[in-house]
């Protein structure tokens, strides 16, 4: 294991099932979703994947003071995200579908009425 790496199993991984974390990808990825947000953060998610590590230390790091103005649960689930390179993968994946499946209304109901 290299310097630059999180290690598996830490403290991160074990205090939330891969579920709860899922759901949390789910709901993070509706959000940026309905902002409209999806390509400035799939953009930003895929430069920021080499660099997880230092996403997730910096919220470590940070985590005392940003628990002060967010959910201390949702700040711990977020360390978890940034810190695994697949969850990140996940939640770019889960935003480009929720796009897709948009475009495919869209081109349906064009279809429509026509």
């Amino acid at each position: 294991m290299g310097m630059w790496t999180i290690p598996k199993g830490s403290e991160n991984n074990s205090r939330f099932t891969d579920e709860e974390l899922d759901e949390f990808i789910d709901k993070l990825a509706d959000a940026v979703h309905r902002r409209g947000m999806s390509v400035p953060a799939v953009m930003a998610l895929e430069m920021a994947k080499p660099l997880s590590f230092i996403g997730y230390s910096s919220l470590v790091v940070f985590a005392p003071m940003l628990e002060l103005i967010f959910d201390p649960v949702k700040m711990e689930k977020m360390q978890a995200v940034a810190g695994d390179r697949d969850r990140i993968e996940k939640l770019i994946v889960a935003i480009e579908n929720l796009e897709k499946a948009e475009k495919d209304i869209k081109e349906g109901e064009s279809r429509e009425q026509k």
